[in-house]
């Protein structure tokens, strides 16, 4: 998966990964922002974390004052009302405090971190499981081009190794692929 598209709300965003070159595309849009920028793969991180509101209290929230809401207007059309202004005040009141809190986006995001940028992906939108496939992808690009940019056989002996160790402590490689990297740098300065 090199693109995903997601829309919550008044939020677009949009991440694209170019395979001929070595960034991500990101594209975002809401109603006060229009963003347009490139990511370096080696800039994003290699873990992913969630970040979400307390979506519960504000649900419960929406759903009181949607009901204050319908009772007001009940009231209003099928009672009879002494002060009819009232119910009408009620009405708008609390309808505009619903609506936002429909159109409102929570926050329930998965973020990419440990990088020097971070991609923050809507955890539902399309799917959790596609983003979740996005994010390991992505993920996975990003860590073979550090791999492709750290093992240079054409550094020194100093650079190389320092690379290489850097590569075993971020966990892009084991200690069995750490030795055989030790061992073929030496066969080819030998060579």
């Amino acid at each position: 998966m090199k693109e995903i598209k997601q829309r919550k709300g008044f939020e677009n965003r949009s991440y694209k990964i170019d395979s001929n070159s070595e960034f991500v595309e990101v594209t975002f849009n809401s109603i006060k922002e229009k963003l347009r920028y490139k990511i370096h793969l080696t800039e994003i991180g290699n873990e992913i974390q969630y970040e979400a509101d307390n979506v519960i209290v504000g649900k419960i929230f929406i759903g009181i004052t949607t009901l204050i809401t319908i009772i007001c207007l009940g009231f209003y059309y099928l009672g009879n009302p002494e002060d009819p202004g009232t119910y009408v005040a009620n009405t708008i009141i609390w309808g505009t405090i619903s609506i936002f809190g429909l159109v409102w986006p929570h926050k329930d995001d998965i973020l990419i971190v440990n990088g020097n940028k971070f991609i923050r992906l809507f955890r539902t939108k399309p799917n959790e499981e596609k983003v979740l496939e996005f994010a390991n992808y992505l993920i996975k690009v990003a860590n073979e081009k550090r791999k492709e940019l750290a093992i240079n056989f054409d550094f020194n002996e100093e650079q190389f190794t320092a690379n290489i160790n850097w590569l075993l402590s971020m966990n892009l490689i084991d200690q069995k692929e750490f030795e055989e990297l030790k061992s073929e740098y030496k066969l080819k300065k030998l060579i």
